[in-house]
């Protein structure tokens, strides 16, 4: 029996979550970021909780900090199977995709990623991504499938601008694209000078993911996504194993100056 543990490292596990319990406290940190640090509109079953009709059937995975016992990071995975037994992928309320539906293998998509305010410096989405690699050679998987998530509460300047960046480099091509159901508006004023692209998108980027069309606008999050699709043999393999084999080494990222908020 495969253990639910994918990696210890100083201090931090690496895990599925495997009591509801365990579930709860991920959607504790979701709210606590989502809705608390945002200001996103959230639906909630009990106070403090995040959570949507999809948690059922996903995977949830955390980091725990041992000493405290806190989930500093965490995300989910709905694999394909659970994903026809609720019709669609989360990603394709936001998004018109029929390509999915054409992929062939395992396709796992990921969601609701975020790490908690004291861990951004990069260790937490690092270890995050530690655990992610794991499940990707555990679960054989093909296609990775999620939406990266740009703060969007200036008119769309900001993911408009790395947008103009993103189309020259890593557009997918045309049979694996998706049309957003509420589109952000075209730039209309200047570029964001020093626009920082998230921590997240940043990951899926180095990893070999193609950006599949125009982001949508997500107004309950506030937030623009974009919708991305890791094809495995388009795996960038040295970067992967930078998350495979580096696990000893990421804490010691953890608790530097903090990056902004990761989100999907």
């Amino acid at each position: 029996m495969l253990t639910a543990e994918l990696n210890r490292s100083q201090g931090f596990s690496v895990r599925l979550a495997t009591t509801p319990e365990e579930i709860e406290k991920t959607q504790r940190l979701r709210y606590d970021v989502f809705a608390g640090e945002m200001g996103a509109q959230v639906h909630t079953v009990k106070p403090g909780v995040e959570s949507d009709d999809f948690d059922l059937y996903c995977e949830h995975l955390l980091v725990e900090e041992l000493e405290t016992g806190r989930i500093v990071a965490s995300t989910r995975l709905l694999r394909k199977e659970a994903a026809k037994t609720i019709g669609r992928f989360y990603s394709e309320s936001e998004f018109s995709a029929g390509f999915i539906a054409r992929l062939d293998g395992e396709v796992v998509e990921l969601g609701r990623t975020c790490v908690h305010v004291d861990f951004r410096s990069g260790g937490g989405i690092m270890l995050l991504w530690s655990g992610i690699a794991q499940l990707m050679k555990r679960w054989d998987i093909d296609y990775l499938l999620g939406c990266a998530s740009v703060p969007c509460r200036d008119d769309g300047q900001l993911v408009q601008t790395l947008m103009n960046g993103l189309r020259a480099k890593h557009l997918s091509p045309d049979r694996l694209r998706a049309e957003p159901r509420v589109p952000v508006s075209a730039l209309s004023g200047q570029e964001v000078d020093g626009a920082i692209m998230p921590p997240l998108l940043k990951a899926y980027l180095r990893l070999g993911a193609w950006i599949c069309g125009e982001p949508s606008l997500d107004e309950e999050f506030g937030v623009a996504d974009l919708m991305v699709l890791l094809d495995m043999r388009e795996l960038n393999h040295r970067y992967f194993r930078h998350f495979l084999g580096r696990e000893s080494k990421v804490a010691d990222q953890v608790g530097k100056p903090q990056e902004v908020a990761i989100t999907a």
